[in-house]
């Protein structure tokens, strides 16, 4: 049994828990610092001890994946909100080399969302977050064609001590992932991941992202150091990339596909990049190859952008039968490649912090669901496109090796399932509105509301609906982490799988 000492991003379980989720799959375990050491929302976790917990935990693992903001930081939201020094931060990532491990690691790209909500940023982020996130876009207009148009207005729409405290943030931590690449070549990093977190084609993120990516290059570390859009999926496409080396199944090829191939032209709302890019840079973050031809060892199907909505900030009312449309071709290519004995994974990004309906009810009317590789649909395209790929690549290896463990791959799939279906594109929308909760800003629900025993119901009453699975929700484990809607946590577990023949395409 492979061991992995994991330090997450922070203690939210698309960070803490889906990278154990996937390491289980190929029966691998994960360590995880104690949870009093850990960060807590805009709590930072005790950097210094979790250094320490890190030199301990790697002594007895195969390998270690770290999240260098809590190593450096205390957390990623610390790394956004707290007034550390490089030399203060470079310092703590010093224990790293006395590692002999293999240490698989991510930095993340500061972002600048549009938006007045300050729960993750810092304070002055209300009232002026969107006033900076044009700012920032203005910045990278300017540098890009060298004619300040609009900067002059983006800078005076923000007081003058902001933009100072902005800047000089940024700077610090454009200078520690610097200092990350740096480590890389030096082999101090086996593998590096360079995230970027909710961005967009014009800013300060997308400029500081190439700039990387040049680096990169220089440094000729391109093999072992992606840079891509993405941020809390990040451990989990380490976790993957470190079990395929661990399990020494060989590589894994993928082939990437879409019902409409346009669709992949098409950059996701918080990204910056194409779709498609941003899957192929997912499977290098893996440690797989993007394969064109008929014979990869995994189709991964991607539902391209559509526009229709976000299912956080502004959840669509209306689908068009056109989207109806489309929804079920995906839907029926999966079935097809199924039926020719295809490893399937689909990644559902039509629309933003959630999954398209469309797409989840014909994938589960088909009897295709229990028997893809892998699904998910939450949060951004690339969240939603590293989980899929390190589930499916982990999937792919562990059977090669003899390591494939059924159970936690159906644990997993069945959970993305009742999180990203169940949760973000229905109970969500309805527990917010009884909540009377403000679109586009987090809300807080007490730990004694009512709504929690309501939400623990429709979970479990959706995973108990899902054919093929036999799921059901564990008594007692759901919660809401951080005390807000947006994200949910909870056990899932499955019995033997119930096969049935999966549908023929229907005209």
């Amino acid at each position: 049994m492979h061991t992995i000492a994991l330090l997450p991003l922070d203690d939210r379980p698309a960070c803490s828990r889906l990278p154990t989720q996937i390491a289980a799959v190929a029966g691998a375990t994960s360590l995880v610092p104690p949870a009093a050491l850990m960060p807590r929302l805009r709590e930072p976790g005790d950097a210094g001890a979790l250094g320490e917990w890190l030199r301990t935990a790697a002594k007895s693992a195969d390998a270690a994946v770290v999240s260098l903001e809590t190593l450096g930081h205390g957390g990623l939201i610390a790394s956004r909100t707290r007034a550390t020094t490089v030399a203060e931060v470079s310092a703590r990532w010093e224990v790293l080399r006395e590692i002999a491990a293999p240490v698989h690691a991510v930095t993340l790209i500061t972002r600048t969302p549009d938006s007045p909500d300050a729960m993750e940023e810092p304070p002055y982020w209300d009232p002026h977050g969107p006033a900076l996130h044009r700012l920032s876009a203005a910045l990278h207009r300017a540098e890009e064609w060298g004619e300040p148009d609009g900067l002059r207005g983006a800078r005076e729409a923000v007081p003058a001590e902001i933009r100072a405290d902005f800047a000089r943030r940024r700077l610090r931590n454009h200078a520690l992932n610097l200092t990350a690449l740096e480590f890389a070549a030096e082999g101090v990093l086996e593998s590096l991941v360079v995230g970027a977190d909710d961005t967009a084609p014009w800013a300060i993120a997308t400029a500081e992202l190439r700039q990387l990516g040049f680096w990169r290059s220089r440094l000729e570390v391109d093999a072992r150091v992606a840079v891509r859009p993405g941020a809390d999926e990040a451990t989990s496409t380490l976790v993957a990339r470190t079990l395929l080396g661990l399990l020494g199944a060989g590589s894994v090829s993928i082939r990437i596909e879409a019902v409409d191939p346009g669709g992949l032209d098409r950059v996701a709302p918080y990204e910056n990049i194409p779709v498609g890019r941003t899957a192929a840079g997912q499977v290098e973050a893996c440690g797989a190859t993007v394969h064109e031809g008929p014979d990869a060892d995994l189709v991964l199907l991607v539902h391209t952008p559509d526009g229709d909505g976000d299912w956080a900030a502004g959840p669509p009312t209306r689908r068009s039968a056109t989207a109806a449309r489309g929804a079920r071709a995906v839907a029926d290519l999966a079935a097809g490649h199924l039926r020719a004995g295809r490893a399937v994974a689909v990644a559902d990004c039509a629309q933003p912090n959630g999954a398209d309906p469309l797409l989840a009810d014909a994938l589960i009317r088909t009897g295709a669901a229990h028997r893809l590789t892998a699904y998910a649909g939450w949060n951004t395209a690339g969240n939603t496109l590293g989980t899929v790929v390190a589930h499916a690549v982990t999937a792919v290896a562990a059977r090669r090796a003899g390591r494939f463990d059924e159970r936690a791959h159906l644990d997993l799939l069945a959970h993305r399932f009742v999180e990203d279906h169940g949760y973000m594109t229905q109970v969500r929308a309805e527990i917010r509105a009884e909540l009377g909760s403000v679109p586009g800003r987090h809300d807080h629900v007490p730990e004694d509301h009512p709504i929690r025993a309501r939400l623990a119901t429709a979970l479990d009453a959706y995973a108990r609906r899902l054919p093929g699975f036999q799921a059901r929700v564990e008594p007692g484990s759901v919660h809401l982490p951080w005390h807000r809607t947006f994200e949910t946590d909870f056990d899932v577990r499955t019995a033997a799988p119930v096969h049935r023949p999966v549908e023929e395409p229907t005209a």
